[in-house]
């Protein structure tokens, strides 16, 4: 009989795990992990301003590959001049483009995967980072999972409890708002913004909130049920926006893509029917693609429904 009773055993996993309560964090973590402090980084031309921000704390010296219109990147020929390799999962989608770069690169690779619930765990023998960041994709205010096949650095990390207190106030003020018809919208707007200033102004490594741990809980319960929403919300925008959409495949669709000559024009006229589409990846300061002035996001989560989805469809294309 083999042994039976007392505290379960626990199997050591592949890959070493840590939380922080924001994708920024996560790459503060790695940075100081893989000791990339002045090193040489090789980073898509399409990318949020705060990764450039983080880099600089680190005094990282960075190149630029292409990004195009598909979402797949172009990398330069001199790969082993860098010390790494930033890999963006665009709306979390696993491209080809990704596992052939993932194969190539043979140095350090950081998979900024912040719109997947759980970060890509890569096969590969040379050290990986990864990270998502659940307040991008989840109603959760700060959580972020970050893995890597390499052990990560020792840190006492504590939450940044005014972030998050100035998140859930914002998230609570705005249910009430358009549930309760309580309060002004200008309140929680206002707050939003106080959580987003508190995050900037904060560069250290932080870890989630309890109640980001317990909100995260309940959202991976019920994840199932609302990635097959999101995937029936996404299959309808690319039935009635297919000239415009991204296509892109994912385990969890966030949101969908689509390209638009005139997106600035098509986004305000949206707005007059209080519909707030997101322009993730705006111009950054040092470097621009063509995807800044044309990308625009309608979210699929389990907010929406299929007649909300061709709702929007039908507004974009009046």
């Amino acid at each position: 009989m083999r042994h039976v009773g007392g505290e379960q055993e626990l199997t050591q996993q592949d890959y070493f795990r840590e939380l922080t309560n924001s994708g920024r964090s996560s790459l503060r973590w790695i940075i100081e992990s893989a000791q990339l402090a002045s090193k040489r980084l090789l980073l898509p031309d399409f990318l949020c301003e705060v990764i450039l921000d983080v880099l600089a704390e680190y005094h990282i010296d960075v190149d630029f590959y292409v990004v195009d219109s598909q979402l797949s990147y172009q990398l330069p020929d001199n790969l082993n001049d860098y010390d790494a390799l930033y890999l963006i999962k665009y709306f979390g989608a696993t491209t080809a483009s990704f596992e052939c770069a993932v194969a190539t690169f043979k140095q350090c690779v950081i998979v900024d995967d912040v719109f997947s619930p759980y970060p890509h765990i890569l096969d590969i023998r040379q050290s990986w980072y990864s990270f998502n960041s659940l307040r991008k994709i989840s109603a959760v205010a700060d959580f972020s999972m970050l893995y890597s096949n390499q052990r990560l650095k020792q840190l006492d990390v504590k939450p940044l409890t005014e972030f998050a207190t100035l998140k859930y106030q914002a998230k609570q003020y705005k249910y009430d708002y358009f549930n309760a018809d309580k309060g002004e919208e200008q309140v929680y707007l206002s707050l939003f913004n106080q959580g987003e200033s508190c995050l900037d102004n904060h560069k250290g490594i932080f870890s989630p909130s309890s109640r980001s741990v317990l909100e995260s809980i309940d959202f991976y319960q019920y994840l199932d049920n609302e990635r097959a929403l999101r995937c029936k919300n996404y299959a309808v925008v690319c039935e009635l926006l297919g000239e415009y959409i991204v296509p892109i495949q994912s385990d969890c669709y966030s949101f969908a893509p689509l390209l638009l000559p005139n997106r600035d024009a098509v986004r305000r006229r949206l707005m007059g029917h209080n519909i707030f589409l997101a322009v993730h990846w705006p111009e950054a300061t040092t470097v621009t693609n063509e995807l800044c002035h044309s990308i625009l996001s309608i979210p699929l989560d389990s907010r929406y429904d299929e007649k909300d989805m061709s709702k929007i469809c039908e507004y974009i294309l009046s």
